[in-house]
């Protein structure tokens, strides 16, 4: 496993659980990261040491002498081709959780990684893209609405919901890698509609949704991985478009880092010092792992659905609730990184038991999703399918932002 941030240390959790596992190997540029971790885990199975995902070739080597089987990658989107490729030397099947977003950046895009299916199929390796929270279970509810609730799919709508709050923070944070939610809240959002792409100007589309135990909050168009691989996997959608939610402090915050050039990747000179923007706001902020115990509230992540069945027009939203309280209870962390670390774990069972079996580098919505939304309910993260046929359209939310939140 690569990586022992927020996800990673829910990940680690939930594979000593794994009767299955034989060793767990975890990776991190911090050596001292990954030590800490696999003493937390104080498990003859786990071991730690220190290596850059960014190493194709330390990285094959590893796996090599390790004898693994399995590469969960649960670092930064910009290793994944390394890492991948580095599967491919080795003779590993690999999992990651998101891809690069639409910016000319030089960071592995969803398309880059999917050029690689040739290679994984002649080498009769996995390699499954996007197999945390959202992408993820997203894709999975997709696949089970289409299996089961609709003869006809028309939209997929994947909306996720927060209203977390932050004990002892009054400002902007992420749940998740600040530096990754920064930029796909930044980039043109990707979105299908009537057979073709589209790109969606950042924190545009506001629109109300009204999740489940959380209430109406306002939602904007950000990029994901869904909008690209739904399109492709159930081409009767004419719609497929992710919308998040944020207060309006948290998008004036996005704005004003925009408009300063904050959010850069490029390096700029500072006195005798250079920098990279947006590591320097990344670097002020708190990191996910460190809000575990800190955050209240829930976290809602959905599929709304909609189409027809037995020839009416019906639509349902397939979700989970994740409290941060009950996810601190249980491994001493918060809600997102729970929600996202358990998925990749599910699917490495299943893979390891050929209930998800294939060749090729194959995006979640591929595979059946009724053994994984079985273990997904037993693993914590029971799901449910509200029917919202009957849901008319809501008025956004009207909310002022905190002068200290817009201010930082």
């Amino acid at each position: 496993m690569l990586g022992a941030g927020a996800v990673g240390t829910v990940s680690a959790l939930k594979f000593k659980q794994e009767a299955m596992l034989q060793q767990l190997v975890i990776a991190d540029a911090v050596s001292a990261r990954a030590s800490l971790l696999a003493d937390r885990l104080h498990d003859r199975r786990v071991s730690a040491l220190g290596l850059d995902a960014r190493d194709r070739g330390a990285l094959a080597r590893t796996i090599r002498e390790t004898g693994t089987t399995l590469v969960l990658n649960a670092a930064l989107p910009a290793t994944n081709l390394q890492v991948m490729r580095a599967c491919l030397d080795a003779g590993s099947d690999y999992i990651d959780l998101a891809s690069g977003g639409t910016d000319a950046d030089g960071i592995p895009k969803l398309k880059d990684q999917f050029a690689l299916d040739a290679e994984f199929r002649a080498a009769g390796r996995l390699a499954l893209l996007g197999m945390g929270a959202d992408p993820g279970t997203t894709n999975v509810y997709a696949a089970y609405a289409a299996k089961h609730l609709l003869d006809v799919v028309t939209e997929f709508r994947v909306r996720d919901g927060d209203n977390s709050v932050c004990q002892g923070h009054d400002g902007f944070l992420a749940a998740f890698s600040p530096w990754v939610f920064i930029d796909e809240c930044l980039c043109k959002a990707v979105s299908w509609r009537d057979g073709g792409f589209h790109l969606e100007e950042p924190l545009t589309g506001v629109e109300p949704f009204d999740f489940p135990e959380l209430g109406v909050l306002n939602c904007f168009y950000v990029d994901h991985e869904e909008s690209q691989t739904l399109p492709r996997f159930f081409p009767g959608a004419h719609t497929v478009d992710f919308k998040l939610c944020m207060d309006q402090a948290t998008v004036e915050t996005l704005r004003v880092m925009k408009r300063l050039g904050l959010a850069g990747k490029d390096r700029i000179r500072v006195g005798d010092a250079s920098i990279v923007p947006r590591d320097l706001v990344v670097s002020l902020l708190p990191q996910p792992k460190d809000l575990a115990g800190r955050m209240h509230g829930k976290t809602c992540v959905g599929t709304l659905a909609r189409g027809v069945k037995s020839g009416e027009s019906r639509a349902y939203y397939i979700y989970n609730v994740s409290d941060h309280e009950t996810a601190y209870a249980e491994l001493g962390v918060q809600a997102t990184a729970y929600q996202t670390g358990i998925p990749p774990v599910i699917a490495a069972r299943l893979i390891h038991e050929g209930i998800w079996c294939g060749a090729g580098v194959m995006s979640p919505e591929q595979f059946d999703p009724d053994p994984f939304l079985d273990r997904l309910a037993r693993e914590g993260m029971p799901w449910r399918v509200r029917d919202d046929t009957a849901r008319a359209g809501l008025l956004p939310v009207r909310s002022r932002p905190s002068r200290e939140t817009v201010a930082a």
